[in-house]
Formats: structure tokens, C-alpha cells, sequence
């Protein structure tokens, strides 16, 4: 049984996530027009940020189980995460006066790019 290739599967989450924000931004466009768009964008960058926020402590625990040194700002971070995406959705909200469905649909692009990964590895692994 091979291994997965984890830096394969993050850049194939990585366009799973692009073409998804593409694809969504031209929906929200033509069906809610330019609210709707900002408020998606808006969720998706949030998303994508919480994305890379977990990638990123996924790769300093792993480097602190092998004994490596993670550095003080990271571990801050990590840990006012909720906190920064909370208030980034929470600027977005007052700041523009969002759309909700297409801002809790942009929410949502992290996970539905995983769950699309995910189903790919399991189609062609059998």
C-alpha cells in the first residue's frame, strides 16, 4: 500500500478552492449581483485564511513532535484563530452590509474543497 502524498493533496485543495471561488463568484454575480458577490468573496477569503491558519498548525505540531522549535508568534496565532476569523466576518457584516447566503456559501469553500479531495483519493484508490 502506498502513502499518500500530502503536498499533493493540499494543492489539488488549493485549486479545488480556486476554481470553487470562481465558479461561486460568477453564480452569486449573475443571481444576487454585486452585494452578493462582495459578501461571497469575502466569506471564501475568510475560509481561505482558515485553511492556511490550520495548515499551518497541523505543520508546527508536526514539527514539534519531531522535537523542532515552533516559534512563539505561531503558537499566538493558533490560539486567537476563532478570534481573528470571528472579527474578519464580523467587519465584512458591518463594513458592507452583507449578503447571507452568499456569505455563509463562501464560508463554506474550505470544506467543500476537502470533502471533494477526499472523494477523489477514495475513486481512485479503489
Amino acid at each position: 500500500m502506498t502513502g499518500l502524498d500530502y503536498t499533493r493533496i493540499i494543492r489539488r485543495i488549493l485549486q479545488l478552492m480556486g476554481g470553487l471561488t470562481l465558479a461561486g463568484s460568477l453564480l452569486w454575480y449573475l443571481f444576487g449581483g454585486q452585494g452578493a458577490l462582495v459578501s461571497f468573496l469575502g466569506g471564501a477569503a475568510i475560509s481561505g485564511l482558515s485553511f492556511w491558519l490550520l495548515h499551518r498548525l497541523v505543520s508546527d505540531i508536526g514539527r514539534a513532535s519531531e522535537g523542532q522549535k515552533v516559534r512563539g508568534p505561531s503558537v499566538l496565532l493558533h490560539a486567537f484563530r476563532m478570534l481573528l476569523l470571528g472579527g474578519a466576518a464580523y467587519a465584512i457584516v458591518r463594513s458592507y452590509g452583507s449578503h447571507g447566503p452568499a456569505l455563509v456559501t463562501g464560508l463554506t469553500i474550505a470544506v467543500t474543497a476537502a470533502t471533494l479531495e477526499v472523494l477523489i483519493e477514495l475513486t481512485y484508490a479503489s
